[in-house]
């Protein structure tokens, strides 16, 4: 079937699934669809199964606990899944920029690529295929064009057919609609046949993970330069690690010895603890990628510098510890919040960053491995974070776990947590104040009313299991 056939299709299931509709079943079944479109593409595209399963896997998210956070989770491993499609071995960051860039331009670029193509069987294949496109457009506009005239016609002069094409509706299209479904059209069209970037893939996968190994010659030309590198890198991370160190011992005295501390101090220590882990990290990865760059990694004298640079992001990874443990007391004191657990994401993913400065060394890897790795581990972490329901996470365990928790933040959370809060409110009638049980209680009516409203395309669980609140 024809390109532009398949894309005109569907995109009117595009259409008909969206226009005018929230996020729910629309967004796996479309998923579907264009997983199927893609995988029956020419063999010259090929589907990574992963990746398949992350696009699908996040629309089934979406499915069970429509968020924010689930539709953006969708929308990133859709480009990477379309990126994919077109090299299933580039690097993540590659692959993600080569789905949104051809959903963008693809069009205009492989106009421009055609327009620059000199081959003389191509072009005698395009100005074969051109008329035949060109003839059903035409044939189709005309007759579109005689069935409108001629239906009037006979409109008129027969009342039997007036009376039947009077109950024709054709309120539903509009010029939002067309719009719409024209964007539909583009999106479609642009995955069915994308822009191939072959110079941007085969840039990235030249480039190898591990720093290239120089000569005996080479090394012993720039000795006097390693050396006064090897001196400068030792002196500056000694001096550092003793002032870490010596923080580090501030801290624990700190956290040790006071017994108690109060909710503003407590906050202060933990947002103090996160810019000066910020500031540290920021500071090893950079000295790391200056003084391992090159050479100097091969150099027979680097120990001393490699010791110092082992026992620096050690120091780093207690740090990060120290600010762990101060957010889980402030979580355990007032609860969660979005930027609590954002404080948990951030030290895991410092973690990670850490060990991954830690194998650069070891293993003698270069900038590329680092982008890469933490590039994919990131993703999958944005994955995973999806299958995560936070609103409600975030509402069961304050209402469980906490003596006095803030209502009034969980209920200015999204509508997932509606349910929870009624029952709370239900069950602590005589404890609540009369605003905060107004509040739980409109946040609640309206959840229902919308869940009411939803047409099939926009189920999601809550709306299947439960039954729809008149």
């Amino acid at each position: 079937m024809n390109i532009h056939i398949k894309s005109i299709l569907s995109a009117l299931a595009f259409s008909f699934l969206f226009y005018s509709k929230s996020f729910g079943l629309n967004l796996f079944l479309i998923s579907i669809l264009v997983l199927v479109l893609v995988s029956t593409m020419p063999k010259a595209r090929s589907v990574s199964w992963r990746y398949s399963l992350a696009y699908i896997g996040s629309a089934v998210f979406v499915f069970l606990n429509p968020s924010n956070l689930t539709i953006f989770v969708h929308l990133m491993a859709f480009m990477v899944f379309v990126g994919k499609s077109i090299s299933t071995k580039s690097s993540i960051y590659l692959s993600w920029f080569l789905g949104c860039s051809n959903l963008i331009i693809a069009s205009v670029a492989n106009h421009v690529q055609k327009q620059d193509n000199e081959q003389g069987l191509e072009k005698n294949k395009q100005k074969d295929r051109s008329p035949e496109l060109f003839n059903r457009l035409k044939g189709g506009l005309a007759a579109l064009t005689l069935l409108f005239i001629f239906g009037m016609l006979y409109r008129n002069s027969n009342p039997v057919f007036e009376q039947l094409i009077s109950q024709i509706n054709l309120d539903f299209i509009s010029i939002p609609w067309l719009f719409f479904t024209l964007l539909g059209y583009i999106i479609f069209l642009h995955v069915l046949a994308p822009f191939h970037a072959k110079e941007l893939v085969a840039f990235d996968l030249a480039q190898a993970n591990e720093l290239e190994k120089p000569t005996a010659l080479i090394l012993i030309s720039e000795k006097d330069q390693l050396v006064s590198e090897l001196t400068l890198g030792s002196m500056i991370f000694l001096t550092l690690n003793l002032l870490l160190l010596l923080f580090l011992t501030t801290d624990i005295i700190y956290l040790f010895e006071k017994t108690e501390i109060n909710n503003i101090g407590l906050s202060q220590s933990v947002h103090q603890g996160v810019y000066a882990l910020l500031f540290s990290i920021v500071c090893a990865i950079t000295l790391i990628l200056y003084f391992f760059r090159g050479n100097l990694n091969f150099f027979e004298a680097n120990k001393r510098i490699k010791v110092l640079t082992y026992v620096w992001i050690g120091l780093n990874i207690i740090l990060l510890a120290f600010t762990g443990y101060k957010n889980y007391t402030y979580v355990e004191a007032l609860g969660l919040t979005y930027k609590r657990i954002g404080v948990f994401v951030y030290l895991l993913l410092s973690l990670i960053g850490l060990v991954t400065a830690y194998i650069k060394v070891a293993q003698v890897k270069n900038f590329i491995y680092l982008v890469r790795t933490n590039i994919a581990t990131a993703f999958a972490f944005l994955i995973i974070s999806a299958t995560i329901p936070w609103d409600k996470t975030i509402t069961w365990f304050n209402l469980t776990t906490i003596k006095n928790p803030d209502i009034n933040y969980l209920v200015d959370l999204g509508k997932n947590n509606s349910e929870q809060l009624h029952n709370y409110s239900k069950a602590n009638t005589s404890t609540l104040e009369i605003n905060i049980k107004a509040s739980i209680d409109e946040k609640y009516t309206n959840f229902l009313e919308t869940q009411s409203e939803k047409t099939w395309q926009e189920y999601t669980l809550y709306a299947i299991v439960k039954p729809k609140t008149k």
